[in-house]
């Protein structure tokens, strides 16, 4: 009995005897009853058929034709002829990986699991049960075959060479801005130039800030050199002119040691860089050398390259051959299990599946890696007579195996920039000529005739 059949019965009086279960009407009523809950539960089918969650076969499906994501094929075992599609659970678990698209999210599981089902794998590898099994390491492995960086990076360099004279006139200075936008800090490289004259007494200043470097007075740059500047593992400055290290040379602003280079801020910043050249006067003795110093203002010109992680991007390295990769994972921890439950899509087709998955307003790019693995077994045998199974004639029987594993995972990076340098030469000569006279000149001397 249903509250249907119920409900039906309170409308008719005692007098029917509606409520006794052996008569007829109360059979006719529970007939009745029982239709109307069955229209009631394909009414709420037809409700939830609008939600992922909810949403079973051919309304999965419809649903799917909305994002223009169709189920994939399974892969037939040895037993099976028909052709097999994967079940709703697995479909609906990829549908709300893409979703997101046109709503706004889009997470690392979705986009991982979504390039991971469609190269084959399960988009979860819990379904796979290995950890139960005893494969923890399996799982791990196979889980790392998709990688999902955050922030693409991408090398940025910039140039400064407008070089001008401070207000006390005793150096030049310019000023170089860094316009992009970066994910995170990062320490830059310098390469200051300088062009004619000799620099001393070297500054670089990051603006807004109370950072920065200096050279102290022993420190001289020769015209035609470049000193370049970068940080250590742990952060200290490291300062080279040619192949001389001269990072003792170098304090911060405040004349602590050790000197250390500001790091590149995310926003946009902008950058002094000074320098003096030889000095006369009261003081000439201690600040200049007639050795090596130019007593005109150096010209130099100034090069600030970083690694920029570039806001709002993502990379996903995958495997180019991957089902090599797997297979050599399966022999390497002696697992006999299926992997590829779908029928993989063509490589080509996989930026397509992060573009899908990604979230609005974001740009994710996709890598292939090519990892090789070389098994060197080796293996040895030798016996007497007699030694087989079972056997107890005396002799000698002895096998050793020898594995090694060698993995030559290789990465090539290249950053190629474009840089116009213009060069700008106010070079002056002068001439003397001696006046001379016939019979007393030589034609071949330092004389000109009038």
């Amino acid at each position: 009995m249903s509250y249907k059949t119920d409900r039906l019965v309170e409308l008719f009086p005692d007098a029917y005897a509606a409520r006794d279960r052996e008569t007829l009407l109360y059979k006719l009523l529970d007939a009745v009853g029982a239709e109307l809950m069955e229209a009631d539960e394909k009414v709420k089918r037809l409700l939830k058929s609008h939600w992922v969650r909810y949403a079973e076969g051919d309304a999965l499906d419809n649903l799917g034709a909305a994002f223009g994501v169709r189920r994939r094929v399974l892969r037939r075992g040895a037993d099976e002829t028909a052709e097999r599609l994967e079940s709703d659970e697995e479909f609906r678990l990829r549908l709300q990986a893409i979703v997101p698209l046109f709503t706004g999210g889009g997470t690392r599981r979705a986009v991982i699991g979504a390039v991971r089902s469609a190269l084959g794998l399960p988009f979860d590898l819990d379904r796979l049960g290995l950890v139960e099994q005893g494969y923890r390491g399996l799982h791990e492995d196979l889980d790392a075959l998709v990688v999902l960086t955050e922030f693409s990076p991408q090398g940025d360099r910039v140039l400064a060479s407008d070089a001008k004279p401070t207000a006390d006139g005793f150096s030049n200075e310019l000023t170089l801005r860094v316009e992009s936008l970066s994910a995170d800090e990062r320490l830059p490289r310098i390469e200051w130039s300088f062009d004619r004259g000799a620099g001393r007494r070297l500054v670089i200043e990051l603006l807004g800030t109370t950072k920065g470097v200096k050279s102290l007075d022993d420190l001289i740059v020769l015209e035609g050199q470049t000193l370049v500047l970068d940080a250590g593992p742990e952060g200290q400055l490291n300062a080279f002119v040619g192949a001389r290290d001269v990072s003792a040379l170098f304090v911060n602003s405040d004349g602590s040691k050790p000197a250390r280079l500001p790091a590149v801020p995310r926003e946009p910043s902008e950058w002094k860089f000074r320098a003096e050249g030889g000095r006369f006067g009261a003081d000439a003795l201690a600040l200049s050398r007639f050795d090596a110093d130019t007593f005109n203002l150096p010209t130099f010109h100034v090069s600030l390259t970083r690694l920029r992680l570039i806001p709002l991007t993502f990379d996903v390295e995958v495997p180019y051959y991957v089902e090599d990769v797997v297979t050599d994972l399966l022999k390497g921890h002696d697992y006999k299990g299926r992997q590829f439950l779908f029928k993989g899509i063509p490589l080509e087709h996989i930026q397509e599946v992060v573009d899908q998955t990604r979230a609005a307003g974001v740009r994710g790019s996709v890598h292939f890696s090519l990892r090789f693995s070389e098994d060197h077994a080796v293996e040895d045998e030798s016996g007497g007579t007699g030694c087989g199974e079972g056997t107890r004639v005396a002799g000698l029987c002895a096998r050793a195996e020898f594995r090694t594993s060698d993995n030559q995972t290789m990465t090539d990076s290249l950053l190629v920039a474009n840089v116009n340098q213009q060069t700008e030469s106010q070079r002056m000569d002068e001439q003397l000529t001696l006046v001379g006279v016939f019979d007393v000149s030589t034609f071949e001397g330092p004389f000109g005739f009038m």
